[in-house]
């Protein structure tokens, strides 16, 4: 926790000085796919690599130079759920997956045209995820509930499209990195703006 709040206090010496060159704020809200992609240890059993759950963000961001912005935001990425039986044997496995996220990331615009900009992101992210692992034996079963914390680098791309003064939509693709060790996080969204 010290480390943690170490880490805050001394970003926040290089990110607040910025404000007072923000020319803008937004907020933005979005909901996505969040996909869970590859084996989590949490069950050492290939259960669907690859699997999804509807995911929610809000977010606020402050321009802090001409196309390029900073942005914190909330993120939960849904709950995966994933089961594995077999019925000759009468064993069953159940596995379940919930990350939530805080982000701060820069964000970089390169304008298409005067209404479309690509974007860039780069950033940190801080997951908590806890798990939850179910095995059933001809009826009686076990369960066994774990919670993990990582701070991670993330790194997306997407497109902007600015429908008036006030209100912006964003379509992005953002990789989270790992949340628990076997399994790695991303999210395709789509996103409002509204700019103040």
């Amino acid at each position: 926790m010290r480390k943690l709040f170490l880490a805050l206090l001394l970003g926040s010496t290089f990110f607040f000085p910025m404000v007072s060159y923000a020319e803008g704020s937004y907020l933005k809200l979005g909901v996505g796919e969040s996909t869970y992609a590859g084996f989590p240890v949490t069950t050492g059993i290939p259960i669907d690599p690859s699997r999804t759950a509807t995911a929610g963000f809000i977010a606020y961001g402050m321009t802090i130079a001409p196309n390029f912005s900073g942005e914190i935001g909330y993120i939960d990425f849904g709950t995966s759920d994933s089961k594995l039986s077999f019925p000759d044997s009468g064993l069953g496995v159940a596995d379940q997956l919930k990350t939530r996220s805080i982000y701060l990331a820069g964000i970089g615009d390169v304008p298409i045209s005067s209404a479309i900009s690509f974007q860039a992101k780069l950033g940190m992210v801080m997951h908590h995820t806890n798990t939850k692992l179910t095995v059933t034996f001809l009826g009686d079963g076990a369960t066994a509930e774990s919670s993990y914390r990582k701070t991670r680098a993330l790194v997306g791309a997407g497109f902007k499209f600015q429908f008036s003064k006030e209100i912006s939509g964003v379509v992005e693709y953002t990789y989270f990195g790992t949340v628990v060790d076997g399994s790695e996080l991303s999210l395709l969204s789509a996103g409002l703006l509204y700019h103040f």
